[in-house]
């Protein structure tokens, strides 16, 4: 085994253990030095959810920044289209929660929303690190962020949902194939080569829409396309149980935090049969914790400078 890192000792409750994490590029190894114990854990990846959405407004310069800034392994980003075809960073199909402005999204120009404010709902623009950007550039654009991940200069990953509603059907999919041409995308390993020269970007695409899947897994790889499901999503419950239940891509998966209570047999059945799955939106130390020992592979969360901790950390109270 190869160890890529040796990290500080991390402190148990009642000096149960002394331990040691050790750092390698598929596991966490906790050693327990008062017995022969051997515990492994799975390495978990930390996908920070519409940037570092807890300290900075969502889906803000901002909040992607300090994400990449304390090392998150992955970004998750919404994307839609405004009114001029540009793909812009939202989540919501209004305007009204995340900004000053009020209407839908898809209605307004990429120069209109640019006049918007979207971060002081959160956070005020004097506890904005210059490093984070100006009050008036927090809005990005998907290309804007691409540029910040390509700029990070290390290994990071992109999670693109699309959002689809009844009026970008088939355009969303299409500009996000166009985007990804652009920005010079090889198929064979997701990664980016902007201008043909190589990155440590890796992208992967997700969607609630079972349409919108299919369609992108016809020039996107199974591996890098992820459908989203909620709790009581009969189609995903039946991935895996037979042949013929494995329909469309189903290698990457993206269930919600409630199939820790509801569907723990079909977290692990995935696992188990090498299926990877990322799960939203993790929040609490149990959660983060029950699904690391489903075997749970990739976590989304508001927060991850705390997931990191508790990757780092595995045994720390």
């Amino acid at each position: 085994m190869r160890l890529n890192q040796l990290t500080r000792d991390c402190v148990t409750n009642a000096a149960a253990y002394e331990s040691v994490n050790l750092r390698t590029g598929e596991v966490y190894v906790a050693v327990a030095a008062s017995s022969s114990l051997l515990i492994t854990l799975g390495a978990v990846k930390v996908f920070a959810h519409r940037g570092a959405s807890t300290q900075y407004a969502e889906h803000t310069r901002a909040a992607y920044s300090h994400a990449l800034a304390i090392g998150a392994d992955g970004i998750e980003t919404d994307v839609q289209l405004t009114a001029d075809g540009h793909l812009i960073c939202w989540h919501d199909a209004t305007l009204n929660r995340t900004s000053n402005g009020r209407g839908p999204l898809e209605s307004h120009t990429l120069a209109q929303l640019r006049e918007l404010d979207v971060h002081s709902w959160k956070t005020q623009t004097a506890d904005l690190p210059a490093e984070y950007g100006e009050a008036t550039n927090q809005l990005v654009t998907l290309d804007e962020l691409t540029l910040m991940l390509l700029e990070a200069n290390r290994p990071v990953e992109l999670a693109v949902e699309l959002k689809i509603t009844p009026a970008n059907t088939g355009h969303l999919e299409d500009a996000a194939l166009s985007w990804l041409q652009r920005w010079g995308w090889d198929a064979t390993t997701s990664t980016l080569y902007p201008g043909g020269k190589p990155s440590q970007v890796q992208i992967s695409l997700m969607s609630f829409s079972r349409r919108a899947v299919d369609r992108l897994a016809q020039t996107v790889p199974a591996r890098y396309v992820c459908p989203l499901f909620n709790a009581h999503d009969g189609h995903a419950l039946q991935l895996g149980a037979s042949p013929a239940s494995s329909t469309g891509p189903a290698e990457l998966l993206g269930p919600s935090t409630s199939w820790l209570a509801h569907h723990a047999s079909v977290l692990q059945r995935w696992t188990r049969e090498g299926r990877t799955v990322r799960m939203w939106t993790v929040a609490t130390d149990r959660q983060f914790q029950t699904a690391r020992e489903l075997g749970v592979q990739q976590v989304t969360v508001d927060d991850p400078q705390w997931a990191l901790h508790k990757v780092q950390y595995p045994l720390s109270v």
